[in-house]
């Protein structure tokens, strides 16, 4: 039976790389599931140091068929993430969300908690399907890194269900709700170039890199995001405005790698869209057209917050290396960016394979 390309998108089914081309595998290379557990009672961010990304980029590995690459140092990383959850009150869920706990972040452990105890009455399709729709309005918290573990979760549970995979799952959303946060809105065009051609830009001249817990606030302080209104039913393609708003986020993301503008906070707006894609299985009609309208309301914010005007694929490449090369220079660099990165630059290569590999080039000359 031959899949569509939804379903592999779905599935993360890209097997084209050959991590032992050039570095040794060590023996005692950690799985995924022994990575999760590692990880299972750390903290999702730490101060100074951001989002732990081990668990992404772990899963990543795996999706393209190489969990052999995962680096033994990722599950010793799990100390730089050591801490206390904090808890206040159990999270009530009612008529509601309870108010005081969502985009609480002292209340980690209570979300924590809760999502643990709904994945072990209900299963883990359910609970995605009933959450992802509720914090898609808060789709940028903490950068995007919300969404992007819960659809690295719950790919991962896709291809094996497991306990520590259940417990990601768990961490993935309790992080998502913790950080959860709207952003502020104005009128604005759909279009990325169009939006940060006519808008002002109070800091255009603004290039030295913001720490990651100042990222909140620069976002609530420029709102140029447009309004997510109701969608009549069958009026929108979710799956096709997540394909074309990646594609569209990779060609801006192309000219603000060269341009030198804050790279690490924008590559979020190719793989946090990118991510709200995988989640699409899960999700009924309404909650899907929300996650992709709240994803393209997120990515233009950012672009406003951290861009600069562009022009579309100026520097769109004629040459590249091969995608095999690509993906092997990924996998070997356990660099947890250039890995998730380059796993989506793969998924969506069939949609338009120059401009995903001039980023992918792009990337690595500056890294």
């Amino acid at each position: 039976m031959s899949l569509d390309r939804r379903q592999v998108l779905a599935s993360g089914g890209v097997l084209i790389v050959s991590c032992g081309a050039r570095r040794p595998i060590a023996p005692c290379a950690p799985s995924l599931d022994a990575l999760l557990e590692a990880q299972a009672r750390v903290l999702p961010e730490a101060a100074g140091a951001g989002a732990n990304h081990y668990p992404m980029a772990a899963e990543a590995l795996e999706a393209l068929g190489h969990p052999e690459c995962i680096p033994e140092a990722w599950r010793a990383g799990a100390a730089g993430y050591a801490g206390p959850a904090l808890r206040v009150a159990a999270v009530t869920d009612g008529a509601g969300i309870d108010a005081g706990a969502l985009g609480d972040y002292g209340r980690y452990g209570d979300w924590l908690e809760h999502f643990r105890a709904e994945l072990a009455r209900v299963p883990w399709r359910e609970v995605v399907a009933r959450w992802v729709p509720r914090l898609a309005p808060g789709v940028s918290a903490a950068i995007f890194h919300g969404v992007i573990r819960t659809a690295h979760a719950t790919r991962a549970l896709r291809r094996r269900e497991t306990r520590a995979r259940l417990d990601e799952l768990a961490v993935a959303l309790a992080y998502w709700a913790a950080r959860y946060a709207e952003l502020p809105v104005t009128s604005g065009g759909p279009e990325l170039g169009a939006a940060l051609a006519k808008l002002p830009h109070p800091w255009l001249d603004d290039l030295a890199d913001v720490p990651f817990d100042d990222v909140p606030a620069r976002l609530a302080r420029a709102p140029i995001a447009p309004r997510v209104t109701p969608v009549a039913s069958g009026a929108s393609d979710p799956a096709g405005e997540l394909d074309a708003l990646v594609l569209e986020a990779a060609g801006a993301f192309l000219e603000m790698l060269v341009l030198e503008r804050h790279r690490i906070w924008l590559l979020h707006t190719v793989t946090g869209p990118a991510a709200a894609a995988l989640l699409l299985p899960e999700l009924d009609s309404d909650g899907a057209r929300a996650l992709a309208a709240y994803s393209r309301q997120a990515v233009m914010a950012s672009y406003v917050a951290f861009g600069a005007p562009y022009s579309p694929r100026a520097h769109l490449r004629a040459t590249t290396p091969p995608w095999a090369e690509l993906a092997r220079r990924a996998a070997v660099s356990n660099s947890v960016h250039t890995i998730k990165l380059v796993e989506v630059l793969v998924r969506y290569r069939d949609l338009d394979d120059p401009l995903c590999r001039s980023v992918a080039a792009q990337w690595f000359e500056w890294t």
